[in-house]
């Protein structure tokens, strides 16, 4: 680290998100100081989603970092093929067809993130955690909210996430 360097600059420098930069090396973003030494990898993280095995597999140049559960929409609604991060949300608000839900409502079923992957599809937690290893959604990736929030700090906005059966 420099003087004036911060984990969100280094992270765009490596295509990685300043939420896994401050993971990886177990610091408080804000308390970084200059010369200290920070673990970094050549990003960026991608994500393959197998809907037949409810896994969602988080991969970095093609090496398996992890996997994790899913749940899957319901009478084939999630779209196959290759998507890219569009962006990503802390605590999102729904919009759907029963209205809107607030971001801080309990009945919220996008969860505590929200990955956008176009199309108003997109990867979030979920306050059904029943429903993963089923196909129950609309055609989003739900995953359990503690999950996805690992998820959405190795994934960042140009992300590949590949959705196939």
């Amino acid at each position: 680290m420099q003087q004036g360097d911060q984990l969100r600059v280094i992270g765009q420098k490596h295509k990685l998100s300043w939420e896994y930069l401050s993971r990886l090396n177990h610091v408080d973003s804000r308390k970084i100081r200059a010369g200290q030494k920070l673990k970094v990898v050549p990003g960026p993280f991608a994500a393959r989603v197998s809907l037949s095995r409810y896994e969602l597999v988080v991969h970095l140049n093609g090496s398996y970092v992890k996997s994790y559960r899913v749940g899957v929409g319901k009478d084939g609604t999630t779209p196959l093929g290759a998507f890219t991060v569009k962006n990503k949300m802390i605590d999102p608000t729904y919009y759907g067809p029963e209205g809107v839900v607030a971001h801080d409502d309990p009945q919220n079923p996008l969860g505590e993130r929200w990955i956008d992957i176009g199309d108003s599809y997109g990867i979030h937690g979920t306050i059904e955690p029943a429903s993963i290893g089923k196909n129950e959604s609309r055609g989003c990736i739900r995953m359990l909210n503690s999950d996805v929030e690992e998820v959405y700090d190795f994934l960042v906005n140009g992300s590949e996430v590949r959705i196939q059966r």
